[in-house]
Formats: structure tokens, sequence, C-alpha cells
């Protein structure tokens, strides 16, 4: 009986075979083990792969691929290793998927390449189920770890683990319930992927006249992996995600001169870039993400929220922050009801009490984007000029939603007022009080107010829910 799976195996075992004298792999036996596996289909490829892990022959083959030694016939050209990863990618199970990783990362003349290639591959080539499986069987092997290069004259500091760099890449190109799966899988690793995902590099070179050091950063993976978070349907899962963004971004934003001098290259768009990301998980699902970084006991004082908030501001972007501070007061949607939406009660998780959640989310967000403008700025006149343009934004989402006809038109009590009117009202009175101090224009503007009485649109309980995380962020917040 045909047996193509041991064939392969046994095929491979012989090429590698280098008993006698000089007896080294050639070139074109490395190419023959390369094809052997090539030309198998998908589950005969992985049994191989499995067998030859199983028979400590794996670490072979990829030494193989990789040999680059004086002494050494085999190895592939670039263009040959990645054509041979991307076939295994489109074969082989995620467990398999990582076994190569793992003998491409013992090779003796260094495995970050190869490895981050193979993730390369994997994020363009295996299925969705595949790349889920592949980062949860990778995670035990993500770090922290940096690489090192030392030449005459110079040395190169990579702030990337190499399997955190090709989880990185492999939880960038998934999307939706896949995302979600890819997220769980890497759990608490994700801070080491988010790392290696901004692409550190620091250069120091040395002459007669000293040293000097460059850093750099290339944050594309970073913004994927937000991406990817972004198309997910789990609030909570996305706020997690954004507080794990910020604490990364703040490692580049903080980055400052060091011994000998540091010239910094690119900081500019990499910050751009992070704040895209994180700015695409809000926009996703701004009432609930926010209502999950109010609540989650991790995210309550406002800190990273505040120094998100401090970075848009920096980038010129107070209408988006005034447009998530819209959504927080008439909905995603712009359709719901200020009044009845911040009236609205949820049970607590596990107990029998209730909160104000919406109410509570905008108390945290004009308490974070105040502490914001004045970790920002301590000029008067700036913090000011900032409120007003949040607040303009903010008036086109609330104008926006009571043209639409939808439930915030139809109102409650007095009508279209509500909708309207009453929240209208507040801004444009925020607005329009340019002499006041901008926390108090931007708590004026939050809640809605009823035209005819001059009186807040809504009761004590939404106005304590407000008010308590308004205080609470802004006494803690520390962007």
């Amino acid at each position: 009986m045909a047996d193509p799976v041991g064939d392969a195996v046994n095929t491979i075992n012989e090429k590698l075979d280098t008993s006698g004298w000089f007896n080294t792999v050639t070139n074109d036996e490395t190419h023959d083990i390369v094809n052997t596996l090539t030309n198998l289909p998908a589950d005969q490829a992985d049994q191989v792969i499995d067998r030859l892990q199983q028979d400590g022959k794996l670490d072979g083959v990829a030494h193989e691929v990789m040999d680059g030694d004086w002494f050494g016939n085999g190895g592939l050209s670039g263009d040959e290793r990645r054509g041979f990863l991307a076939d295994m990618a489109g074969k082989l199970d995620g467990q398999s998927l990582t076994a190569l990783s793992d003998s491409f990362s013992r090779v003796d003349n260094g495995g970050f390449e190869p490895v981050s290639e193979l993730g390369s591959a994997v994020s363009t080539h295996a299925s969705p189920q595949t790349k889920v499986e592949y980062i949860g069987a990778m995670k035990a092997q993500v770090d922290d770890s940096s690489q090192t290069d030392i030449g005459f004259g110079y040395s190169a500091n990579s702030f990337q683990d190499a399997e955190a760099t090709a989880v990185g890449d492999v939880l960038g190109s998934l999307r939706g319930s896949y995302a979600e799966e890819g997220f769980n899988a890497i759990g608490d690793k994700l801070p080491d992927v988010l790392t290696s995902s901004i692409d550190g590099q620091m250069t120091t070179t040395t002459s007669y006249g000293g040293a000097s050091n460059t850093m750099t950063w290339n944050a594309d993976s970073y913004e994927a992996i937000m991406d990817a978070a972004a198309s997910t349907g789990n609030a909570d899962q996305k706020a997690q995600i954004f507080d794990a963004g910020v604490d990364t971004m703040r490692e580049v934003r903080d980055t400052g001169n060091v011994i000998g001098g540091l010239t910094v290259v690119g900081k500019d768009d990499a910050m751009r870039q992070m704040t895209d990301g994180l700015t695409k998980i809000i926009d996703s699902d701004t009432s609930g993400v926010m209502r999950e970084l109010t609540f989650n006991q991790g995210t309550m004082d406002g800190s990273n929220f505040a120094a998100y908030a401090k970075e848009m501001l920096n980038q010129g972007r107070e209408s988006e922050l005034g447009t998530q501070m819209g959504r927080l007061q008439v909905g995603n949607d712009g359709t719901e009801n200020p009044v009845e939406r911040l009236n609205a009660v949820e049970t607590v998780p596990g107990t029998n009490q209730e909160r104000r959640a919406n109410a509570g989310a905008l108390g945290y967000f004009v308490g974070g984007t105040y502490a914001a403008t004045a970790a920002r700025s301590a000029d008067v006149q700036e913090q000011r000029d900032t409120v007003t343009a949040i607040l303009k934004s903010a008036l086109t989402v609330v104008d926006k939603g009571a043209s639409l006809g939808g439930p915030a038109a139809r109102g409650v009590a007095a009508g279209a007022a509500v909708a309207k009117e009453w929240m209208q009202i507040a801004v444009k009175g925020a607005i329009a009080d340019e002499g006041a101090a901008a926390a108090i224009r931007l708590e004026r503007a939050a809640l809605p107010v009823n035209g005819q009485t001059g009186e807040l649109g809504v009761g004590d309980n939404v106005a304590s829910a407000f008010e308590d995380r308004l205080a609470s962020v802004s006494r803690t917040a520390q962007p």
C-alpha cells in the first residue's frame, strides 16, 4: 500500500543525512527537501511536518533552508524561502505552523527573519481559523525580547520579538468574529505584541567625534491590529485593546533624549498612525467602548483616555473628539432622545443594583477631555479655543440627529423640543459663553437644558451619575 507521508519523510531524512567526512547537505538536496514538501497536498504536508518534528528532524530542515555558512552548500534565496513559507502557510494547521516557526527560531544565524516572514505568510495565505489556531499556539513563545546587531562602527537595537511580530501581522489580518477569537487567543500577551508592532529601532553609530543615536518607528502593524479590534462586536474587548494600545502609544510619546544625544525620526508619523488606530476603535462603537472604559476598574481613572484625547488635541483633531461627544449625547447613529438615553438604567452585572451608564460615560468623556486640555496647555485662551472647536463639532451631531425624524425627533414630554432644542440649547449656550473657563463650558454643554425654564432637562439621578464620573476622572486622570 502506498504511503506518501512515510515516503516523503524518508526522502527528507535521506537528504538531511550528513554522515561521513565533509558530507554536507547540498543546495540541490535542500531544494529536493523543499520540493518534497511543496508537492504534497495540505493534509499530507501537515502530517510530514508533524512526523519531522516528532523525530527531531524539523530543526534540520529549518537549518538547511537558512544555511548561510561559507562551508554550507544548502540554503535558499530570499525569494525561494518566502515562496516555501507561503506554501506552508496555505497548507499547515496552526500547531504545525508553530512547530515550523519554533524550528526557524533556533537556526544558528538568527531566527528573527524567517519567523517573522512565516507570520507574514500566515497573515496572507492561511484560513481565518488556522490564523486563530496559530495565534493560540504561538502565545507561549511571545515575549518582550529585542534583537541586537553589532558591526564595525555601529550597533542596532530592534525592540521587537520575532514571535510577537509574527503574531501581530496575523492578528492584524483578521476581521469580525475571527478577530475577536484572535484577541482572546493572545490574551495577556497583547502588550508584547503591540510593543513589537511599532517596529522600534535604535541605531548607534560611533566615530572619532563620538557616538550618535537614532530612533525610528513604523506603526503599520499596530494600526492593522487596531483595525482588527474595531471590526469586532465586543465593546468590552475593544475597551481593553484600546487601553493596551494607549500604553504602547505612551512608549513612543515619552521617548526623549539619551546619553550621547538622540535623533528621533518618524515619531510624528508613528503617533498619528497610532492615534488613527485608537480612534477607529472608539468610532466603531463610541457609546459601548466609552461605557466599558468608564466602569472597568483598570480604566475608570481616565488616564489613558485622557492621554489619547491629549494626543488628538496635539494633532488638531478637536472636531473628532466633538463628534464622539455628540454620539455620547444622542447615540452612535445620532437618533436617540438624549433625555431618555441619559436616564436609561442598567443592572450592574452580578448585583441587583442599577446605574445610569450613558450619563456616567458622558461624564467620563468630559472629565478626560478637560484633563487632556489642561495638560496640553496652561494658557486659558487656548483652552477656551480648544473647547469651542470640540463643542461646535458636537453640535453638528446633535443637529443632524434632530433632523432625522427618528426617536430623538419624537422626543418625550416636550415633544420635539427635547431633541431639537434642549440639547442644542445646552451646547450653543456653552459655545456662546466664551469668557467662561474651559471646564465649565464642557460641563454645561453636556446635559440638555429646558429652553422655557432654563433648568436642566434631566433629573437628579442623571445629573448625579454624570457629575460623579466627571469629578472622579478630573481628580484622577494622568494624561
